[in-house]
This record gives structure tokens, sequence and C-alpha cells, in this order.
């Protein structure tokens, strides 16, 4: 049976069932990609994050208005001169299978994050804490290492139960990471290959009004967007959590769906592996950033976006806007390969025994990287540059370019939280730093913003190091997107709070 007859059949099926009271009330999306962990400290997808969202709590939130409210935590007081923060926490609270959450979880959690044995891409969000102690069973006081502006937004992170772990020093493929157990307003039912399952957590606080949550995962963005459309928000999904810019119209005067528009940070590139020698080449890297034509690729590909300069968004404060696109230029690029000895033969081009032919590794369950890719190959081409595609499946990706470091070239999307932090992403000992990049002078900035005393100080840092990056590309970095959740009109009380997605899902209802 072809894909587009077991959709057709799906739908006449969808159409014909009789929903009972109890299916009526199951919230279902889909994922491009299957969460690859939902141990928090390496849900490093999106599809994992949304996940650990529903299942874990922080400290605290930011509501939908960005402020921070308590989760874990019901007060906390900010040591004079901003140097530490002390929370009360919750009494009473139950981790999913029944046992009690303490201060000593939390110290659990933190000293499980900075123990160098747990390899994970977020470390870099409790480097600011030196010090974390359990005051009594119900409190905990944290020191830092400057003072800080508004310390307790630092505490989103996901608190962890200490029982179900032998030692702090945790790997990714701990059985956790399959069966967690948090706090949260859901608990895991069911998690296998192609699905998640989630129902209440009966103990919560506050009940959240929809009775299960249902992840599947549906890699072809064109099925979910027609399961959305055709549907009608009434069977299969009810949510497409990221439409794609190109398909928007589709749903802007829609009697069954509404467009909620979310800001999330986030940002495309290409990564170069710098232990190509080829690659390690500045003029080699500038010459495949000039002709790659991003608004061609854009517009053709996703839609609406930002071209970017560097590693921050536009929203961003640390976005340096004096720095300069580059804009396609092929006379400009051969110009600078062929100067750097680098000859046309046979249609590419070669230095002695140096070719620039590249592997170019892509997530095949990502079917936006490879529409990009054989734009990116054509492009290319024209400069004398051979790529290569290799497309393999979401978990060997990430063991074969974050891991292993064996690929040549990749496109994929760097997200981050309230503001973006690239400390690790291009320091030459950062833990993400999966492109074997290394320079001292953008070590040296990045080393001083770690011991930055100010707000006004680390902006500055940072601005500069965007108008390094910009000069060196470690990546090329590519665009940010305008960005829409497609949504039921079933769906009723809507609150999709700043960078995340199910912060404040509890409070959604579903109306049959």
């Amino acid at each position: 049976m072809t894909a587009g007859r077991l959709f057709l059949t799906c739908l006449i099926f969808l159409g014909m069932y009789q929903f009972t009271e109890a299916e009526a009330q199951v919230f279902r999306y889909p994922e491009d990609t299957r969460p690859s962990s939902l141990l928090p400290f390496f849900a490093d997808d999106m599809s994992s994050v949304r996940m650990t969202e529903l299942i874990f709590e922080g400290l605290v939130f930011q509501n939908r208005r960005g402020d921070v409210e308590g989760a874990l935590a019901s007060s906390w007081k900010i040591d004079p001169g901003n140097r530490g923060i002390r929370f009360a926490l919750r009494q009473g609270v139950k981790w999913h299978d029944g046992r009690e959450f303490t201060a000593a979880d939390v110290v659990f959690t933190v000293n499980a994050a900075k123990n160098p044995k747990t390899v994970f891409n977020g470390k870099g969000v409790y480097g600011f804490i030196t010090d974390v102690r359990a005051e009594g069973k119900y409190a905990v006081y944290f020191g830092f290492n400057r003072p800080l502006s508004e310390p307790a937004k630092r505490f989103l992170f996901k608190i962890i139960p200490k029982h179900k772990f032998k030692g702090t020093a945790i790997k990714r493929q701990d059985r956790f990471s399959r069966r967690p157990v948090g706090t949260g307003p859901y608990k895991v039912s069911r998690f296998g290959s192609r699905m998640a399952e989630l129902k209440t957590n009966g103990d919560y606080r506050d009940p959240a009004r929809i009775p299960r949550v249902v992840m599947q995962h549906t890699p072809d963005k064109s099925a979910q967007v027609n399961l959305l459309q055709y549907s009608g928000g009434k069977a299969g999904v009810q949510a497409v959590i990221f439409l794609p810019p190109k398909n928007i119209p589709l749903f802007e005067n829609s009697d069954s769906v509404v467009l909620e528009p979310y800001h999330t940070v986030s940002w495309w590139y290409m990564g170069y592996n710098h232990k190509n020698p080829a690659l390690a080449i500045r003029e080699v890297r500038d010459a495949i950033a000039l002709a790659v034509d991003r608004e061609e690729l854009l517009e053709a590909n996703l839609g609406r976006g930002d071209i970017l300069s560097g590693p921050f968004t536009e929203s961003s404060p640390f976005y340096n806007f004096e720095v300069e696109l580059r804009n396609q230029d092929l006379g400009r690029a051969n110009q600078l390969l062929e100067t750097a000895g680098f000859k046309m033969r046979g249609g590419y081009r070669s230095k002695g025994r140096m070719k620039l032919e590249f592997d170019f590794v892509l997530d095949k369950e990502l079917a936006e990287q490879q529409a990009l890719f054989l734009g990116m190959q054509a492009q290319l081409k024209k400069i004398g540059v051979k790529l290569m595609p290799r497309y393999v499946d979401h978990a060997a990706y990430r063991e074969q370019v974050f891991k292993r470091r064996k690929y040549d070239l990749t496109i994929n999307i760097w997200s981050f939280e309230e503001v973006e932090d690239v400390y690790d992403l291009f320091h030459s000992k950062g833990a993400i730093n999966f492109i074997n990049y290394s320079n001292p002078e953008v070590d040296a900035i990045l080393d001083k913003s770690k011991a930055a005393k100010d707000h006004k100080e680390y902006k500055a840092l940072m601005m500069k190091l965007h108008g390094i990056l910009n000069r060196e590309l470690p990546y090329l970095f590519l665009w940010s997107l305008d960005i829409y959740s497609g949504i039921s009109k079933r769906v009723r009380n809507i609150i999709i709070a700043p960078y995340y997605y199910f912060t404040s899902f509890k409070e959604w209802e579903l109306r049959r």
C-alpha cells in the first residue's frame, strides 16, 4: 500500500470512528523525531524536552508573562549582594512512585549535573553554582560564583529523584531514561519506539485537566499537516507543534484550527568538522558560505525567518547588528579557492591529494534537512565543491555526529532556553564542541565571560564574540524561523509560555 493510500485509509477510519468520552479526552500530537531520552540531563532534542516538561518540575517556572513562579519551591530569599539564594520547598510532594520529595533530591540533582562523569550538553546551566546544601528536609541553599541579576530564573532546570540512582555519575543509557519518575502533572504509562503515552498524576497538587497525552512519532511533516488539516483536529492529532511557514496559509482562515505563535530561541546551522584538513582552512569555509544562497534555501524549503550573521538570534540581547551578513557571491567564492591553491579538475576542485569532496551526514527523520541538502549540493557544485549525502536514522545520527564526530558537514538546529549560552559550543574544551573547533581568542573571551561581574560586561563580550565567529565561521550560521503552532479549536485555555511549549499544559482543556 502506498503512503498516500495508507493516509487516505486512516482518514476514512478516523471519520467513521465514534469517539467515546474517554477517547475524546486524549490529546495527541506528532513529533518529527523520537525522544532520545526522558532523563532531563540527556533530553537534548526538542521532542525529549517537551515530554520532560510534562513529567518533571524545576524549583521554579516562568509563566506566560515571563515572571518566575514557584514549582517545587514555595518561596525563596536572595542573599544581599546577589551571591546566593535559599529556597523553601513544598511539603507533601510525591514522586510518581510514591516516595517523598525532599531537599536531598535537589542537592543530588546538582551534584550529579556537576559530576565530571555525568557527560551531557547542558552542563553550563549549572556552572554558576559553587555551593549547594540541604538545610533540613525542606530547604536548600545555593551559593554563586558571582553576583547574579534575577537569580531565581536560573533554577528552571528539572529535579530528579536521588533514590532512583546508585550515585551521582549518571550515564545516558541509564534505564531511568526510558522509565522516568518525576513529580510533574503527568507520568509515563507507555514509552515505545513509535509512540509514548502519559496519564495524569493523581497525587499532583493541581491536577491536569486532560487525562491522557499521546505522542506519535511522525517524521513526515506533510503527514503531520494533513492529519491536522483533514481531520479538523477532531481525530488523529490535536496539535502540530511546529508548522512549516509555507503551510501557515492553509490554516489562516480555518474553522477547526487556530494558529498560535510562540517564541523559542533556536537557530539553524551547517556544521564544519575542523578535523577535516580542507575545512580547517578558513578560505574554504568562507568560500562555502559565499556559495550558499541562504535566502533562496529558506524561502523554498521553510518559509519565513531571519538570516543570521552569528550564533545569536535577532531577539537576543547579544546579537551584533553591526556585523554584516554574507550574501551569495560565486565570483568571490571561486577566487578564494583559486588563491588557496584549489584548482578545478573534472568539475571539482582539489589541491594535491586534498579534494573538496565532503561527507554530508543527515538525520533521515528530518525531511527538511534532505531538501535543504539538495539545494546546498547544487549551489556548491558551482564552485567545485562536491557533497556526498550520508542518511542515517536519528539515534545513529547522534552517535555518529555528536559522539564519534565522524562527518565532514551536517545541518542541524541549536535550541536554547531564555538566553543563548554558547560556551560549550565554541570553547576548545566545550562539552558540545563536536565540530572540533579551537581558537585561543575565542577561548579567552568565553573564559572571561564566565567571570563577568555584571550583565553589561557579559553582553559586551558576547557581542564581540559574535563578530569574531562571523569572521572565523566555525559554523555557517543559517537562520532563525518564525514559529507557529497549529492547534485544534477543541483545545481551550491554551497557554504557551515563552521558550517552552508544555509548561502550562495542565491548564489546557479538551472539548468533544
